[in-house]
């Protein structure tokens, strides 16, 4: 087993942390900063992305001058009690304002929407222009991006729409149906085209998201300030700790336009089908028949015959769902997990 010393050393030596180190520097976050449990010096929480488990390692950043001198990895017991004291505050956001230019990720949903007004909110008090980003991932409701459009406009907030080269109909014959251990669509139709765009922005930016703990037991474990390495600059999730009840509290007490998506109680940006459900595609049937048709037809011409829903070992058909809800037959599947 490895001493903390050669962790340490091993760290130091791979040097990954070199752009989060310039994606820091001239921001001191308050939230981000802890004691570390391994050398017991004051630094800078931070994770970085490694392909496999959705749960990443933890690091302690120990800089000075703006340079990294030290970078302290955590074993499993002391990252799941570091994650907890992470938090971001009001003051951390105006300065990444002050010195980053403002990016949030918008998609319309409840979520994103507090997200994108309490932002505004503080670029009102710094003077800084707030800059959405709608991702139409060409496998969601047309309705969806119209809201988008509105909120954006009743709020005085430019807005950049933004969309993958390939359309995800096409991709999907191609590829196959997206799933949880195949999700392709993520990458293609979301990360990529953001991606693109950023790269065209050369200042130094900040990107913001309406990502939440309470969401699901793996996002609790996020920390909610991070060096996304695709967009090359920091992503902050500021209504991270944000409960469900005060994020349908800030919405309606902001007069924002309303819009019937936010009771579905799914996203509707995109149906790509890696986390929808038989009764997400219930729901989809009143709500766009044109879609529905569209991505039964991919289903059909899957070579590898898999379908939208498969849970307890079936498999069902959006062809043999529409003739259940044309029966009025309630779900034959458990949703539960």
């Amino acid at each position: 087993m490895k001493t903390f010393e050669n962790r340490v050393r091993d760290t130091n030596n791979n040097q990954w942390w070199k752009p989060i180190e310039e994606a820091f520097a001239g921001v001191s976050l308050k939230g981000l900063k802890v004691n570390c449990p391994q050398c017991k010096e004051i630094g800078l929480v931070t994770t970085r992305w490694i392909k496999g488990p959705a749960l990443k390692p933890i690091y302690i950043l120990h800089i000075k001058w703006r340079k990294v001198r030290k970078v302290c990895e955590l074993n499993e017991e002391q990252a799941n009690n570091i994650r907890g004291k992470v938090d971001i505050y009001e003051s951390d956001i105006i300065r990444l304002f002050e010195v980053r230019k403002p990016f949030v990720l918008f998609s319309g949903g409840k979520d994103s929407l507090a997200t994108l007004v309490y932002l505004k909110e503080i670029a009102k008090k710094v003077k800084r222009e707030l800059t959405a980003i709608y991702v139409d991932t060409t496998a969601g409701l047309p309705e969806n991006k119209k809201y988008v459009k509105k909120v954006c406009k009743y709020l005085g907030v430019a807005l950049k729409i933004v969309r993958p080269k390939t359309d995800y109909f096409t991709l999907a014959k191609e590829w196959g149906i997206p799933s949880f251990r195949y999700r392709w669509c993520c990458r293609e139709l979301k990360i990529n085209p953001i991606k693109e765009y950023l790269d065209s922005v050369k200042e130094p930016k900040v990107v913001f998201d309406g990502i939440r703990a309470q969401e699901s037991r793996v996002r609790k474990q996020y920390i909610p300030i991070w060096y996304h390495p695709s967009f090359k600059c920091l992503s902050v999730s500021p209504i991270f700790n944000w409960s469900k009840h005060r994020v349908i509290s800030f919405i309606n007490s902001n007069g924002l336009p309303k819009t019937s998506f936010h009771s579905l109680g799914t996203s509707t940006e995109c149906w790509c089908g890696a986390y929808k459900t038989e009764a997400d595609f219930r729901k989809l049937y009143e709500l766009n028949k044109d879609i529905f048709y569209k991505l039964a037809k991919i289903e059909k011409e899957n070579k590898n015959r898999f379908t939208f829903i498969y849970k307890n070992r079936q498999k069902i058909s959006l062809k043999d769902l529409e003739k259940q809800i044309l029966k009025g037959s309630p779900s034959k599947i458990n949703d539960s997990v």
